[in-house]
């Protein structure tokens, strides 16, 4: 009979020792050979008639190995589930060397879940820091939408480039009667002001018109980049051969039809309720790190540290997912180092301490998620997103991100819990603002 034991090293870890009767190993070794004998082929023997003595001789290390490797596939989450032990790692395993006519022994070191009695969540004081709309905020979110469809217009003839105007540039470079290839270029688009092609250049180009051409003289700094360029006095001679201006729409019911939208009265009213959600929902997510916050500092734990390192690979996943989204390949990027991981290491364990911790709440007041919330919270994202549910679904079974999906609906419920159940207090954000302003003149 197998004999499983668990030995408690820490809160997180544990020792799992799995003893196999010396029979039961003894029928999985002559299985192993028998099968073996079916297919091996050695010299001097036909297929299949290979005696056991001498396949023995040849394949012990090998059929003892994957006899090992099959105890622990067969008897150790079997063993740990009996014991109602859920592991969230295997840090280790360690075989003892099977002998025959002995029982085979093999110990393993397992990470779990730090067993949680959550307290301190019930009759918290909060503060939830109101915002209110301000038309300077409306204005700023349609001045952006303006700019964000603007378009790009050919300058008048007698109208000269300025800050802003796409232009395309020929320019020739030279120092001491020699050209200069590394700062001479043909069709270089840039934006006046930028000042993308050399530090302060535009200044000397700007006023041109479209076939002018303009030569002067800048002296290079004594840190330029090229150190064979540095401090040298270079001639340019420059010509614009196109330039363009944006447009920027009015603000009127065109543009609002432009947008998809019946009128601009309909725009005003959408970018005044998108603002008002902007601003509730920042105002949610306040509440909900006072929440955090509360929650870690009343209940102290061991975190396992594969869960605070999976975290860290997420998070950095994430930042070379925003550098690909901003043109950059990621593959091109170094690996991070030990102590870019060290950096993001307490935001991380922040991170898994409260889903630990809302986990445990969720358990302690029985609270779930159906397959019927599930939908509705697919059906949700899938509108805020601009995308079917079917497509959303597929990708979130695809990526086998829907159980992800139900514990982020999950998490919602005891943050909605905490707050019914907490003291919150309503404050005006000019009034924190006056507030923080008086204690720093203090």
């Amino acid at each position: 009979m197998r004999n499983i034991q668990i030995e408690s090293i820490s809160d997180i870890k544990k020792k799992v020792t799995v003893e196999i009767p010396e029979e039961e190993v003894q029928t999985m070794l002559d299985n192993q050979y028998r099968d073996l004998k079916k297919t091996v082929q050695i010299k001097g023997f036909r297929k299949g008639k290979v005696p056991l003595n001498i396949i023995r001789s040849y394949f012990r290390d090998q059929v003892q190995a994957d006899t090992v490797r099959k105890i622990v596939e067969d008897t150790l989450q079997p063993g740990l589930d009996e014991q109602k032990i859920v592991p969230i790692s295997v840090l280790s395993i360690d075989p003892e060397t099977i002998e025959v006519g002995k029982p085979f022994k093999y110990t393993a070191e397992i990470e779990v879940p730090p067993p949680l009695e959550p307290v301190g969540y019930k009759g918290l004081k909060l503060k939830n820091i109101v915002r209110e709309l301000k038309e300077k905020d409306v204005n700023e979110r349609l001045e952006n939408l303006r700019e964000r469809n603007a378009t790009l217009a050919p300058i008048a003839e007698d109208t000269g480039v300025k800050t802003g105007d796409q232009v395309t540039i020929d320019v020739d470079a030279t120092s001491d009667g020699e050209a200069i290839p590394a700062l001479s270029v043909t069709d270089y688009l840039t934006e006046m002001g930028r000042n993308f092609y050399l530090p302060d250049f535009d200044k000397y180009f700007e006023g041109m018109k479209v076939d002018e051409t303009r030569e002067f003289t800048v002296d290079l700094p004594e840190d330029f980049q090229r150190k064979s360029l540095a401090g040298k006095k270079v001639s340019f001679r420059v010509t614009v051969k196109e330039a363009k201006e944006r447009k920027v729409p009015e603000l009127d019911d065109d543009f609002a039809k432009d947008l998809g939208l019946d009128s601009l009265e309909v725009l005003l009213k959408e970018v005044r309720e998108d603002i008002e959600k902007t601003n509730e929902n920042q105002s949610k997510k306040e509440v909900e790190e006072q929440i955090v916050d509360a929650l870690v500092q009343a209940n102290s734990f061991e975190v396992p540290d594969t869960m605070v390192e999976s975290q860290i690979d997420n998070l950095l996943n994430q930042t070379m997912y925003n550098l690909a989204a901003h043109g950059l390949d990621p593959r091109k990027m170094p690996p991070p180092t030990e102590a870019q991981r060290n950096q993001i290491r307490p935001a991380a364990e922040r991170h898994v301490r409260t889903g630990l911790l809302l986990k445990a709440i969720a358990e302690t007041e029985q609270m779930t998620v159906s397959d019927e919330e599930l939908d509705e919270g697919i059906k949700e994202r899938a509108e805020n997103l601009g995308m079917s549910v079917d497509y959303l679904r597929d990708q979130l079974d695809a990526s086998k991100a829907l159980e992800d999906m139900r514990f982020s609906l999950l998490q919602e419920k005891v943050f909605s819990f905490i707050r019914e159940n907490a003291e919150i207090t309503e404050e005006k954000l000019q009034e924190t603002e006056a507030a923080q302003t008086e204690n720093k003149e203090e």
